[in-house]
């Protein structure tokens, strides 16, 4: 199972508060100092409207996104039982800490049927040794080495190997007289090569299906050194080894022409060639082992690394039951996976609020649910034109995240760099912005700016505020605001730590 995908085919502006009236006062008699600090906050006052009204600028945000962790979050961390194992845990052990209260049954004598491929006009294969090719009938016999190539033609299979030409009433089963057959069809998965067991060609609506039908052990030898590398420790192979065969077993389905697809929609299956023996070993070592729940095969997800935490079925796939053994678990080795921790992104707000379809230019991506890992479950697009709200699943992969498990913090800044935003000399204007989530109360960012090719700073104090998304949810942000007045054509943008808004020009004519 791909640690990118998420299912298998069997299964997602009110101001802030504060706004009071304050009730008519007696001013006191000023005196000269009174008199010229009233001068001066109306210089600044002065200053503050020359830029005009607040609504005269448009904002435009940048994104900063960090997360843990590659893949569904769902049952089994690859990565994480490496660590286990690599620290000396057996693989019943891994096993039962991922999928929580499992016991353990042993299942001999099955069979899987796997989808190579759909929708073809033609299959074609071969094999080293004779093979045969059987309809209803009996076996037609094929030479070693001759290729043989189906199709549906006028009602009936007919095949052609070499000179040979034979119809058949019913789908054909190609059977190798010893070794395993060769498939010269690419796969869902690209792949060509030997496959153990039998290929049926089978038509479903206008074209057709092969599917190889092997015994469940052979199939495992082919999915376990595609899932995880061979080189890992037996441990974690042979943990391995018994979630595929739980899966596997999961979806045997006699009423569906096939049981489970060979590419990331159920597990990666890749024939012969990609067997190792290390992972034949583990396989070999744990033959029939299958995990169960109740007495039955679990639904044995597995992914890649979790950041460190798995996470709750119904969190992780919005819509899904609540499943026993399917909860969210610590995982304190997984930071042995490349993706752990990943990020920063940096992102404009065109790039996420394009693929997302947010109302408007895009502010935040705010979370409003979130799992026990903790990923996203639900969170709010604020955009200009409004608020939007999707699941976690959807915004992974419409943004191309490695997982749900993700942190975005967005900075705004007014004027935009779209604003072309140019005054004249002695005269000042406004900038301002807000950060989500917001900061820390009375919280610090910095106002960075550029005149002399050399970069300066001043802190900028920040205040909260919150704004109603609907739904019952609501949004907390911080905001900032700073005068400035350049005496010459200057650069702006605010940050926070590693977070800062787009940079804008302010001329001076």
């Amino acid at each position: 199972m791909s640690p990118f995908h998420l299912t298998s085919h069997r299964f997602p502006c009110r101001a802030g508060h504060g706004d009071r009236v304050a009730r008519p006062r007696r001013v006191p008699s000023l005196g000269r100092r009174g008199k010229l600090a009233l001068a001066g906050a109306l210089a600044v006052l002065a200053l503050l409207a020359a830029a005009g009204p607040a609504g005269a600028w448009s904002s435009e945000s940048a994104f900063l996104i960090n997360g843990h962790g590659w893949g569904h979050g769902i049952g089994m961390s690859q990565w994480g039982a490496y660590g286990y194992a690599t620290h000396g845990w057996s693989y019943r052990k891994i096993l039962r800490h991922y999928y929580t209260g499992i016991g353990f049954t042993t299942a001999t004598g099955r069979e899987v049927r796997v989808l190579l491929q759909s929708g073809m006009g033609s299959v074609k294969l071969s094999c080293l040794n004779a093979y045969t090719a059987q309809g209803t009938g009996k076996p037609f016999e094929i030479p070693a080495g001759t290729v043989a190539i189906t199709k549906y033609v006028d009602g009936v299979y007919r095949m052609v190997a070499g000179a040979l030409t034979h119809d058949f009433a019913a789908p054909v089963t190609f059977t190798p007289s010893r070794g395993a057959l060769r498939v010269l069809t690419a796969t869902d998965l690209g792949d060509t090569g030997p496959y153990r067991g039998v290929i049926r060609v089978v038509r479903s609506g206008g074209s057709l299906l092969m599917i190889d039908k092997v015994s469940l052990e052979s199939y495992l030898r082919g999915v376990v050194p595609h899932e995880v590398s061979p080189s890992w420790p037996s441990e974690a192979l042979k943990a391995q080894a018994c979630a595929a065969r739980a899966y596997a077993m999961r979806s045997l389905n006699p009423d569906d022409p096939f049981d489970v697809y060979c590419d990331v929609r159920d597990q990666a299956y890749a024939g012969v060639d990609i067997e190792d023996a290390r992972t034949d070993a583990a396989v070999s070592a744990t033959a029939g082992v299958v995990p169960t729940y109740g007495g039955s095969a679990i639904a044995a997800y597995y992914f890649s690394c979790s950041g460190g935490h798995t996470e709750n079925i119904e969190d992780g796939w919005p819509g899904a039951a609540p499943i026993p053994y399917l909860k969210g678990v610590d995982d304190p080795y997984d930071y042995y996976g490349s993706l752990h921790d990943w990020g920063p992104l940096r992102r404009t707000a065109a790039q996420i609020g394009g693929p997302l379809g947010a109302s408007g230019s895009l502010r935040a991506v705010y979370t409003v649910e979130r799992g026990s890992s903790p990923r996203i479950v639900k969170a709010a697009l604020i955009g200009s034109g409004g608020v939007k709200f999707m699941d976690g699943n959807e915004l992974r992969m419409k943004l191309g995240l490695n997982s749900t498990w993700a942190v975005f913090r967005s900075m705004s800044i007014s004027p935009a760099p779209r604003d072309h935003a140019s005054i004249s000399a002695g005269r000042g204007l406004t900038l301002r912005g807000r950060i989500y989530p917001a900061l820390a109360p009375g919280a610090i960012v910095r106002l960075v700016f550029s005149y002399d090719g050399k970069w300066h700073s001043r802190s900028v104090t920040t205040t909260r505020a919150s704004e109603n998304l609907g739904s019952g949810y609501k949004a907390t942000y911080s905001q900032y605001s700073s005068g400035v007045s350049p005496a010459q054509t200057t650069k702006y943008y605010f940050s926070s730590g590693k977070a800062h808004t787009p940079t804008i020009t302010v001329t001076v004519k």
